[in-house]
């Protein structure tokens, strides 16, 4: 199992990290929405220009993708505005509403002593 972890990087949650498990070996993705609405997995109900179902993220075990979920102000990955479903990668900021947030990078695991560099 892999955690996904999400950082708030601006609004009044600045700093909180978010973890979502994932179960790809269920065969499915993993599904991240944000919105306004309490059983979004991130709710920024504080932050007016977020939709009620703003977007998702998609997790499918090797690549992350955002969605714009129709909503009236917008998800952008950096500056630019995103249309359909667009691939992003852990350590770029993304913007739902006036929330900045980063997904972190996923942790590496060694197989062994002998794969460390000292």
């Amino acid at each position: 199992m892999t955690e996904i972890l999400i950082a708030l990087m601006s609004g009044p949650q600045d700093g909180a990290l978010l973890t979502f498990e994932t179960f790809l070996d269920s065969g499915k993705p993993t599904e991240i929405t944000f919105g306004r609405r309490e059983d979004c997995d991130v709710c920024l109900s504080y932050d007016s220009q977020v939709s009620r179902e703003h977007a998702v993220l998609t997790y499918d075990g090797e690549r992350f993708w955002l969605e714009d979920l129709h909503s009236t102000n917008g998800t952008y990955v950096g500056e630019e505005k995103i249309t359909g479903r667009t691939e992003i990668a852990p350590g770029q900021l993304f913007r739902v509403g006036r929330t900045w947030l980063r997904i972190e990078p996923l942790p590496t695991v060694l197989g062994s002593d002998d794969d460390l560099p000292f």
